[in-house]
């Protein structure tokens, strides 16, 4: 008993020293010697190992993280809260195998994920897993592609120069940012926005795109509406995307498994691919596929020429329109809950009762050890970062339990 006690006295006195940093920055590791001290006294709990992981790999210590999200899992395989923080880490490392090894586990265990490939970090159970879709799922495809010479010649009287669209945004820099990291270095991508949630309109394009596409505008509008509407709320997106003469987009998953994605061919060079999972796959001009970007995938351009395709995001065909509201409304659930797991130590009603007895004074900071706080540290963390997210007011930093 003394023992767990002391434990516990060192995991309040880590939480003491870890909320005032944490509000300043979400890598904080303010307090990592005091959760250490604890874990290391006391490793019964699968929580305490997971927030100490976390702090860990923003210390840069990765081996360490990484042992503590194993234990995690071993401790409770059957919540995949451990196995999606470990893929997160393995991926950031490029050890996409491991990876994969890792889902493999959460798939036999029933946590999560129904796919090694699928490594989504919102998983929508039930719909159909396939990293390739057939044409013959899609009725509306033969009008789409029947329409080619019309969008190809509006797309071409858009293009007033040779090679890449220098006039289309750049992605990743005036342009989805967040997607800059999967482009190699020296590669270029290019896009043109059709509909997106910087719409001005509700139910059209901006003015500047319908003058450019009037007849691919009305095309998409009649006959693909819901895929409009999804852009214009930002969960999906229509554009043109442009791809470099050797250019390579590095393999990731997307966020979510409740969309796909349609690619239209419109300069298809010899030497352009995309892997979706295991397979690999090519453009035809005209000509649509269909793929569930959930899955791994990346895309490589070894042509001397650009490749520009039409891309289309729709709602995955199993989920009905009167799911896509609450769809949305539970991603954001389990996405707001991961970024509190991240940032929340988690405390039972022994550290509480420290805790509150520190907040009326009667335990005053530094009585329940010698250890001092840490310095503050960042690592370079994009998979496990939240970014700008600065406002925590709603997060719960302090996850108390029984």
């Amino acid at each position: 008993q003394v023992l767990k006690m002391s434990a516990d006295e060192l995991w309040a006195q880590g939480i003491l020293e870890y909320l005032p940093g944490v509000q300043k920055d979400q890598q904080t590791t303010a307090g990592l010697p005091a959760f250490e001290a604890s874990v290391n006294l006391d490793a019964t709990d699968p929580q305490r190992l997971f927030f100490l992981a976390t702090l860990l790999y923003h210390a840069g210590r990765h081996p360490q993280a990484e042992a503590y999200y194993y234990q995690v899992i071993d401790m409770v395989p059957e919540s995949g809260h451990g196995y999606l923080e470990l893929v997160l880490f393995l991926e950031s490392a490029n050890r996409r195998a491991e990876a994969r090894e890792v889902a493999r586990r959460a798939i036999d265990s029933g946590a999560l994920w129904a796919d090694e490939w699928q490594r989504c970090p919102i998983f929508v159970k039930g719909l159909t897993s396939r990293a390739w879709w057939s044409r013959e799922d899609f009725p509306w495809v033969d009008q789409l592609e029947g329409a080619f010479p019309e969008i190809k010649a509006e797309v071409e009287g858009l293009l007033n120069e040779q090679g890449m669209p220098r006039s289309w945004l750049r992605v990743g820099q005036e342009r989805a940012s967040q997607d800059g990291d999967i482009i190699a270095p020296g590669g270029e991508w290019r896009e043109f926005l059709l509909y997106s949630a910087q719409d001005t309109s509700p139910s059209t394009a901006n003015p500047e795109v319908l003058q450019a596409f009037p007849k691919t505008c009305q095309l998409l509008e009649s006959l693909l509406p819901t895929a409009v509407a999804m852009a214009k709320i930002g969960v999906g997106e229509i554009i043109l995307s442009a791809i470099a003469p050797g250019t390579k987009l590095t393999p990731h998953c997307a966020s979510s498994n409740v969309r796909l994605t349609c690619h239209m061919g419109l300069v298809c060079p010899e030497g352009a691919k995309v892997r979706v999972g295991e397979s690999w796959g090519t453009w035809q001009e005209g000509r649509c596929i269909f793929f569930d970007d959930s899955y791994e995938h990346e895309v490589v351009n070894d042509s001397d020429q650009v490749r520009i395709v039409l891309l289309i995001r729709f709602w995955h065909p199993e989920l009905p329109a009167e799911r896509w509201r609450d769809t949305l409304d539970a991603g954001m659930t389990d996405f707001a809950a991961m970024l509190r797991r991240r940032v929340s130590p988690p405390a039972n009603a022994a550290v509480a009762e420290i805790l509150a007895a520190a907040q009326r004074g009667e335990v005053k900071r530094g009585d329940m050890s010698k250890l001092e706080a840490t310095n503050l540290l960042k690592a370079d963390a994009p998979d496990l970062a939240v970014g700008a997210q600065k406002d925590f007011g709603d997060l719960g930093l302090l996850d108390v339990r029984e």
